[in-house]
């Protein structure tokens, strides 16, 4: 069931109504997973809200809000000197000054960092952030790994971290995190799963198969969206699903496009070496506003 969202106005594929499908896990404590498709405003940025208890977190544009670029915004790698110009151009599309935007050198580790304002904008190795920083938007790049974003709906602190099947367990870091410096309940965060390559189309071999299985499966703890090895394929969103449930979290809304399938998206294992990296953003920007 897609989850009827009742916010303005366009960014988020809705058929079907509801709050979400309403599960327990092996304690008897109920979750909600709020599954949606994207839809790209100008072809360039879908957004997203956090949820929680079946409602939007962000109300006519204002407020926390998740989002991520498309192929036709073109690549927001760093690594090639375009990069440098398609972030930019989507940040000041956003009313972004990009001294206000965060990100990481990315290295698929599990290495999250907690930022303050004097933080460095870009450049310190690691695949994810937080922060309580109002004015902070935090990026990191994807094109077939997950993009995780977190928001503490008590104490405002959120968090974005780049998961592929090397760094898959760096959400739980960043959550770990939170508690740590801000005495974060996982009860009172809403998580968002972004688009990622589908157990459709992420085959690997046996023995990186069973590894991601020893690692992340296992008889213990709830399996929401059920084993996180199906058939040879790995699923990202099963394994990281499966850990924030069983750390506490209980609001996920999940993407359900997969980047290999939908040409609207980067996908590293479609596009080769020339892929288009997506800019996955968190932070008070203007969704309505984009080029």
């Amino acid at each position: 069931m897609l989850l009827n969202w009742t916010i303005p106005p366009h960014n988020l594929d809705s058929p079907g109504a509801g709050d979400g499908e309403g599960r327990a896990d092996e304690d008897g404590k109920e979750f909600h997973l709020y599954p949606f498709h994207l839809v790209f405003e100008r072809e360039t940025l879908a957004w997203f809200p956090f949820i929680m208890d079946g409602v939007a977190l962000t109300l006519q544009g204002k407020g926390i809000v998740c989002g991520i670029s498309s192929r036709a915004a073109g690549t927001m790698s760093l690594r090639v000197p375009e990069g440098s110009f398609h972030r930019h151009r989507l940040y000041t599309s956003l009313g972004l000054d990009p001294m206000q935007v965060f990100t990481c050198t990315q290295v698929h580790s599990r290495e999250v960092l907690a930022l303050e304002p004097e933080s460095p904008r870009e450049g310190p190795q690691a695949d994810g952030m937080i922060s309580r920083d109002p004015q902070a938007c935090l990026a990191v790049t994807v094109a077939d790994c997950l993009p995780v974003y977190l928001y503490d709906t008590e104490n405002g602190g959120f968090g974005l971290v780049h998961s592929g099947w090397k760094g898959t367990g760096i959400a739980l870091k960043a959550l770990q995190l939170m508690e740590a410096r801000w005495h974060t309940r996982p009860e009172a965060v809403a998580a968002v799963l972004g688009p990622c390559i589908g157990s459709c189309c992420y085959r690997v071999d046996a023995e990186r198969a069973r590894a991601f299985d020893q690692e992340f499966g296992g008889p213990e703890g709830a399996y929401p969206l059920g084993p996180v090895v199906k058939r040879g394929a790995l699923d990202l969103q099963a394994a990281n699903v499966r850990m924030l449930v069983n750390a506490g979290v209980r609001h996920i809304a999940l993407c359900r496009d997969c980047t290999f399938t939908d040409e609207r998206l980067g996908s590293f294992r479609r596009e080769g070496p020339s892929y288009t990296a997506m800019a996955a953003l968190v932070g008070a920007f203007h969704p309505q506003v984009c080029f």
